[in-house]
């Protein structure tokens, strides 16, 4: 009876042995998880980048469709304008009040978004113009100007985008991208004529619309 008792309690640990997994074994599965992982990572990270490029993007098409919009609705000047403040690019809606009521028009700050990160501002110089050849000579161009003209661009009543001084329709450009990176280039722009907004984004060297 002792003897098959060892030998029952032999068998049960061998048993148990082979049921478990070895350290060696444990670190092998532990390292192809690690690796899988990274691999994914990699892949999923030039699409990542794309979605946050084509978010900026269209921060931009949206603000320039609501000032529009708003300008048609309330019967008012409002002024597009592109800071960066603090290394944050941003766009500004703004009514222009002292263009209808007069000099003492408050002017007040519609909207102020922050465009989304990691996005800037930026022209790449070795890519072409967009088809709708409003410049590029900066990342913000309008009625050939870098920045725009000194009066400014402001949506008024009927749609139209204009120069603040001339009251002249004014197309213009707004680029966006990582430096250095051209796939991240994103591009939008607007005809002063209709105040219609165009979205861009390049593919290789040929801006193609969004």
């Amino acid at each position: 009876m002792k003897e098959l008792a060892l030998r029952d309690d032999a068998g049960r640990r061998r048993e148990s042995r082979e049921r478990g997994f070895s350290m060696v074994e444990l670190c092998v599965v532990v390292t192809l998880i690690l690796v899988i992982s990274a691999i994914a990572i990699t892949s999923l990270k030039p699409a990542v980048q794309d979605a946050n490029c084509d978010t900026a993007m269209r921060q931009v098409i949206s603000q320039l469709r609501q000032a529009r919009e708003y300008a048609i609705t309330n019967r008012r000047y409002v002024q597009i304008t592109f800071p960066v403040v603090a290394g944050q690019p941003e766009i500004v809606m703004t009514q222009r009040d002292d263009l209808t009521v007069g000099a003492g028009g408050v002017n007040p700050v519609l909207s102020t978004i922050p465009i989304h990160n990691p996005e800037s501002f930026l022209v790449f110089p070795t890519l072409p113009d967009t088809p709708d050849a409003n410049g590029n000579t900066a990342a913000i161009v309008f009625e050939g100007i870098n920045g725009g003209p000194v009066g400014g661009m402001l949506f008024q009543s009927d749609g139209e985008l204009v120069d603040g001084a001339t009251f002249q329709p004014i197309n213009g450009s707004v680029f966006l991208g990582l430096a250095g990176q051209l796939p991240t280039a994103r591009a939008v722009t607007v005809l002063g004529g209709t105040g219609r907004v165009h979205a861009w984004k390049i593919s290789g060297n040929t801006w193609m619309l969004f």
